[in-house]
């Protein structure tokens, strides 16, 4: 009972209670026969010795034996408790051994009852017994006001469990990995491969004469590969196979542990003797493990687990240390262009509670972090939470609620690039053994029908165009919908979500234009929005006709009610525009002129990022030039956004000031160097142009001049009509000139991060006195 006995001395600390009354009453029982007590010494050796199975068959023998007996219920309630598998038993022996007391109140039991009810989501029943074991607790004694602590925190979990299991989604389902994954032992922190659907994760198995690790007596950490076959996960046991996802002899008669994928999937970071390592892949084989440096590995603390951006230069890994703000903490560390790695911050409260945090996630966008947390609004153990990067800041985490997170240790949240799909580790009940790998999908029934709630005007005069809309299935080209936009050019479309369709509109003044749109799946109702603006421009001499179309196909009520919770939505009583960020994934969409076409501000509910960089201060003439942000555009965009307009008041406010007068301003204006050969190509078949690369790359360039030109037009027109005098702007055009970081990354892919800061306009002063 040594292990029992030490962690009741270290935990309770209770009023009218004798701790050694317990010890004379667990071995004092005139009613026991001589085979009762060989068997209950035998019970007692195995439990403190936490050989939990042997014990278990050995207190079962004694409550069938003796059903009434208070203590063996007790005891046989603690083996399953203590143990990995299975702990949900002992509440039905907890509940016998109170109901069978006869004597002395053996306060303990409402205790280890109170967990057990947790455990199994008996919410309610855990809190009204500890409301029973509360009177025992001696208060004002260190060990008695952490043990009230601890009641207080436990009675939290269960009020969180009670509200979660009331919000529960039916659209998310919960699957284990089966037994071909998940033993008796512990299996956690999965990776994924997203490339062939193939999970790394780590297990401590009793197999191929397993060292013990003293501290705990369990085997230590080593890594393996499954993947997903037509009938479910097994294992990759194939060495020459492993050999894709892992470095030779990567395993060691230490600890090992999977930890992350770089994004490219050429970079492996696992953990080993207190530190986190990286191997990279050069399209045949892995390197050896190099140990990341001491700023992430300091000597005084291990890092269990990291996450990383997209490019790989920033780092947020988990550590432990005494200035930190309780327990484990998530700290962040930035790499530096000759490969160093910053000293850790530590991130705000808003991400670290008073207790621990662990195996930090990043999605790919870097604006999500998943974490799991024993604070905040846990249920029980690790709870995973998600939080938004909004304005530079993590929001509030929120808690993934039921059935993701349970009572027990839900921990090392994986998952796709769409997050619909994932994995995570659990200790919960209902597995195979210690802790399991978890899958989980967000699924649900499709809406019978939808609608679609649009507006169609003309691009240059922004009037209303008023014709018939006619919307196709692509799949079997059956006509869908038939309507008439009204007077004021809005339109409303009703059909079947999931789905591609052909919307063509024909209107007056124009040609036939035909739009491909697809609609996702939708679980419940919202009105979808649609814009569709009609133009026709001019190149070299000739006509076409271009459509612009926005689409909300997501419930943009919910998207602002939550930005508005979180704090980041301010609407100007001006212009009624909606300023704040949101997925840059769902593009830009619903113009507040779809459902209010009077409105002739075209005001965005979802605007793109916000790139910021450092400029020095300028001196001019002995005036001192502010340091003004460069503005930012959209892909293909030239339209200002509130950012930029916010960004153009300052400089406006400057050159109005005294100091101001004095100065003139210069707008540059740029573009990305992204390239669409295929556009290309169908407009030259449309000039009846011969294509080649020599032709293509002439007219990209000519397009991004022209391109960079209306940026800065739209930049200086915006100036001048604040009241700057034209003739203090002086506009250059650059095109994709002068990029400020590479379109492209060093194996020639596509670098979408670094090509929208070259989106931009820039400024420079001079003083205008100066001919």
């Amino acid at each position: 009972m040594k292990r029992i006995l030490n962690y009741i001395i270290k935990n309770l600390f209770l009023r009218g209670f004798c701790i050694f009354l317990l010890v004379l009453n667990f071995n004092s029982n005139a009613q026991e026969s001589i085979k009762e007590k060989k068997i209950l010494r035998q019970a007692r050796k195995s439990l403190t010795k936490e050989k939990y199975k042997d014990a278990q068959e050995k207190y079962l023998k004694l409550v069938n034996a003796s059903p009434s007996n208070s203590i063996y219920n007790f005891e046989a309630g603690l083996s399953y408790y203590f143990s990995t598998f299975e702990r949900g038993k002992s509440t039905p022996l907890f509940e016998a051994a109170i109901e069978n007391l006869k004597g002395d109140t053996i306060p303990e039991m409402y205790y280890y009852l109170g967990k057990s009810y947790q455990l199994n989501s008996e919410f309610d029943k855990s809190s009204k017994t500890f409301t029973k074991f509360d009177p025992y607790i001696i208060y004002g004694k260190k060990v008695g006001d952490e043990l009230k602590n601890e009641i207080v925190d436990e009675t939290t979990y269960n009020e969180n469990g009670i509200k979660y299991t009331n919000e529960i989604d039916p659209n998310i389902k919960i699957s284990n990995l089966g037994s071909t994954i998940n033993t008796i032992d512990r299996e956690y922190a999965p990776v994924l491969y997203k490339t062939d659907n193939v999970l790394l994760f780590t297990s401590r198995r009793k197999i191929n004469g397993n060292r013990l690790d003293k501290g705990d007596l369990l085997p230590y950490e080593d890594i393996y590969v499954a993947k997903k076959t037509e009938n479910g996960w097994v294992m990759v046991t194939d060495q020459n196979e492993v050999k894709k996802y892992l470095p030779d002899n990567v395993n060691t008669k230490k600890h090992d542990a999977s930890i992350t994928y770089s994004l490219d999937e050429k970079t492996l970071y696992t953990y080993k003797n207190d530190a986190v390592w990286e191997s990279t892949y050069d399209g045949s084989t892995w390197s050896g493990l190099k140990k990341l440096d001491d700023n992430v590995n300091a000597s005084k603390f291990n890092v269990p687990s990291v996450t990383l951006t997209a490019d790989g230069n920033t780092a947020f890994f988990v550590a432990e240390k005494k200035d930190g703000i309780g327990g484990k903490d998530i700290y962040k560390s930035i790499k530096s262009s000759n490969g160093e790695w910053s000293d850790p911050v530590i991130l705000s409260t808003n991400i670290n509670s008073s207790k621990d945090e662990d195996a930090p996630y990043l999605t790919e966008d870097g604006k999500t972090l998943f974490f799991s947390s024993k604070g905040h609004t846990s249920v029980g153990g690790y709870d995973i939470f998600k939080s938004e990067l909004i304005n530079e800041e993590w929001t509030t985490p929120t808690n993934l609620g039921i059935p993701i997170n349970s009572p027990a240790d839900d921990i090392y949240y994986t998952a796709d690039v769409e997050q619909k799909n994932g994995f995570f580790s659990s200790s919960r009940e209902g597995g195979n053994g210690d802790m399991d790998l978890y899958s989980f999908s967000f699924d649900c029934d499709n809406l019978e029908n939808t609608e679609i709630r649009g507006i169609a005007y003309n691009n240059k005069t922004k009037e209303p165009l008023i014709g018939k809309l006619t919307l196709t299935s692509i799949e079997d080209n059956n006509l869908v919908n038939t309507v008439t936009s009204n007077e004021d050019g809005t339109f409303l479309l009703v059909t079947k979500p999931e789905n591609e369709y052909t919307l063509a509109i024909e209107v007056e003044g124009f040609k036939k234009h035909s739009i491909s749109i697809n609609l996702p799946k939708q679980c419940e109702y919202f009105q979808q929005y649609s814009e569709i603006a009609l133009e026709q421009i001019e190149i070299d001499s000739q006509y076409y006709q271009v459509a612009t179309v926005k689409n909300s196909f997501f419930d943009v009520t919910k998207e602002v009610d939550n930005y508005k919770k979180s704090g980041a939505l301010e609407t100007s009583s001006i212009t009624n525009e909606l300023p704040f960020v949101l997925d840059p994934d769902k593009e830009i969409l619903a113009l507040s002129r779809t459902i209010d076409p009077n409105n002739t501000e075209l005001n965005y509910i979802v605007v793109s990022d916000t790139i910021k960089t450092e400029k020095p201060i300028e001196i001019i003439a002995g005036v001192e030039i502010p340091s003004f942000e460069d503005i930012y555009f959209d892909f293909d965009k030239s339209s200002l956004k509130t950012d930029s307009k916010k960004e153009l008041n300052k400089i406006i406010d400057f050159l109005k000031s005294e100091n101001g007068k004095t100065v003139n301003i210069t707008i540059n204006g740029y573009t990305d160097g992204k390239r669409d050969i295929e556009l290309n190509n169908k407009i030259f078949a449309k000039r009846k142009v011969p294509f080649t690369i020599e032709a293509s790359e002439k007219r990209s360039k000519e397009y991004n001049i022209e391109l960079s030109k209306k940026r800065a037009d739209n930049t200086v027109k915006y100036l001048t009509s604040k009241g700057i005098d034209k003739n203090k702007i002086t506009v250059n055009y650059k095109g994709e000139e002068n990029p400020v970081a590479p379109n492209t990354n060093a194996d020639g892919s596509d670098n979408p991060v670094n090509r929208a800061k070259n989106r931009r306009v820039s400024f420079s002063f001079s003083n205008a006195n100066v001919l």
